[in-house]
């Protein structure tokens, strides 16, 4: 949580021109409280405009590197503001699986559904998959990395998906 506070206040340090110039990666690791945390986020727009989406993903603790987690729980966030008319369009998808179990997302009202697989699911658990595989698992405090262009091409494409995703559960809230 703390890494999230800190990205959206160093969204409003920046000013709008910063902005406009070009667009900001953040990409952390290590453990929070009986989890670890992975977080990766984007910051970018234009002089109308300002993005801001985020993977959050909280996977067990692996006592290897090479070890795949048990379970995981992520939060995909992708948010647009209009600066002129401060209009916010931002989509929130949270889901969970294990490793041996199927995908679930959580609804309204805090429930969770099974999420049907397609391809569009398939691509959002495959790019949450390649954050984890190269991310420093075993560190013991929080660090900043850089993960490969690859995949950061593929969490993009997740994020910007969201705002016209079809799928269950994906919370809109203006």
């Amino acid at each position: 949580m703390r890494l999230v506070i800190g990205l959206l206040v160093c969204l409003f340090i920046f000013s709008g021109t910063a902005l406009c110039q070009e667009r900001i990666v953040k990409v952390m690791a290590g453990p929070n409280d009986d989890q670890f945390r992975i977080l990766v986020s984007f910051i970018g727009g234009n002089k109308d405009q300002y993005e801001l989406q985020s993977m959050i993903i909280d996977v067990n603790p692996v006592k290897d590197k090479k070890e795949a987690p048990a379970s995981y729980y992520v939060d995909l966030t992708a948010t647009v503001r209009n600066m002129v008319t401060d209009e916010k369009k931002q989509r929130i998808m949270i889901l969970r699986w294990e490793r041996s179990g199927d995908v679930e997302v959580k609804c309204e009202g805090g429930k969770w559904s099974k999420q049907t697989t397609g391809p569009e699911l398939d691509k959002i658990v495959e790019s949450i998959k390649a954050v984890v595989q190269n991310s420093p698992l075993d560190t013991t405090r929080p660090v900043e990395f850089t993960l490969p262009q690859s995949v950061t091409d593929k969490v993009t494409a997740v994020l910007n998906g969201l705002q016209k995703s079809k799928l269950l559960c994906i919370h809109t809230e203006n």
